[in-house]
């Protein structure tokens, strides 16, 4: 049916289309549900691996009397917003709000975190911009882990090139969004009459596999399918979430923002695991005509902006979210980025901005997209 969608309308594409609203989209935080948190990082923490701490300490999964997952849906998300790379988290409810507060300072130690009480709960979009935008998903079913600091290290942060490919121009937004929920530790364990479970992939892997169609036969496992089939086998018992990945790119410049929406997606390539074949794959929000193109880019922020869960069939360990939602340290040099430049207690250095917390009207900067992605990552 998708290729046949493709032959009739068209492949999706990165479109960019002014909303058609009248009035620009704004998100006050007060008319969004749960808290939505910002966080200025201290540049010098672990990365990744302090973000799995993090993502450890809040799976909390519960369930109803029928052994539902009824789990609260949390987001981690990254803009570049007037001229800066910004980091918040939202939360389901002010409890869980609480607790982040207090596992973002122990796990990334000196950073700040406070509730966005003022101002805008997302970027603000005016009708005269043009709007582009994607969701990701896995290229596999889950049990194919995607790659990760605990396998195949990385050789620098992924957050580096993503984020400079997030730099734009000072009037325009980038939005990266990744809602995740608790897993259920059975998570690996299949569906109780149809054999799919961790175990039985790994099995058949290990058992080679069927060529061939008029004279079928079974080509032996490889060294890579045995590679394979213990790599998954190790997702067993591993504690995990579901996982929405959106992606927006927002500007007054047709071309900017389908070149940034595009360029992120394509970044989240990165996280390609060789072994397993796995890796992330973007999809355009998109439709061949503009009306509807532009009503389904609507829906997408509202989603985006309301911090909705939509069941993408996508599972990732806590290792694996750690890679795509986590905060960087000074690892990665792209510019602009809102840090937090004094340790607690300390005395604020003479190069140090003058400020503990941001204002909506921070510094502006002369970035040249040009210059995007020349930051020695």
């Amino acid at each position: 049916m998708s290729k046949l969608s493709q032959i009739l309308f068209g492949s999706s594409q990165y479109d960019a289309t002014q909303l058609q609203i009248d009035d620009p989209f704004v998100q006050r935080p007060e008319s969004t549900p749960g808290v939505l948190l910002r966080i200025r990082p201290f540049k010098e923490n672990q990365g990744v691996v302090d973000g799995a701490g993090l993502l450890q300490s809040v799976h909390d999964v519960t369930t109803n009397f029928r052994g539902k997952n009824t789990s609260d849906h949390h987001s981690f998300e990254v803009w570049f917003d007037e001229g800066k790379i910004k980091f918040y988290m939202h939360a389901a409810t002010e409890a869980a709000a609480d607790k982040f507060r207090r596992r973002v300072g122990n796990n990334y130690a000196n950073s700040e975190v406070f509730p966005v009480e003022d101002g805008h709960a997302f970027p603000r979009i005016a009708p005269d911009e043009y709007v582009a935008g994607a969701w990701l998903k896995m290229e596999k079913i889950p049990y194919y882990p995607i790659r990760h600091y605990n396998s195949q290290e990385f050789e620098a942060d992924p957050y580096g090139e993503i984020t400079s490919e997030m730099l734009s121009l000072d009037d325009s937004k980038v939005v990266t969004q990744v809602v995740f929920r608790p897993a259920k530790q059975s998570w690996t364990s299949g569906d109780r009459f149809k054999h799919n479970s961790v175990d039985d992939l790994a099995h058949a892997l290990r058992q080679g596999t069927s060529v061939g169609w008029l004279n079928p036969r079974t080509r032996p496992a490889s060294q890579k399918d045995k590679q394979a089939a213990k790599t998954i086998e190790q997702q067993r018992g591993q504690q995990a979430f579901h996982v929405n990945i959106r992606i927006l790119a927002v500007s007054p410049d047709k071309e900017e923002a389908e070149a940034r929406a595009h360029g992120v997606a394509g970044m989240f390539r990165n996280y390609y695991n060789g072994i397993t074949e796995q890796g992330l794959d973007d999809t355009p929000v998109w439709h061949r005509t503009e009306n509807k193109r532009a009503q389904k880019l609507h829906d997408h922020i509202t989603r985006m902006a309301d911090r909705d869960w939509i069941d993408r069939r996508m599972i990732m360990t806590v290792d694996e979210l750690a890679g795509v939602a986590h905060i960087p340290n000074d690892d990665i040099e792209t510019p602009n980025i809102d840090w937090r430049h004094t340790q607690r207690g300390d005395r604020i250095p003479a190069d140090a901005g003058h400020y503990d917390r941001p204002t909506d009207d921070g510094p502006s900067t002369d970035y040249n997209p040009e210059d995007r992605g020349n930051n020695g990552v």
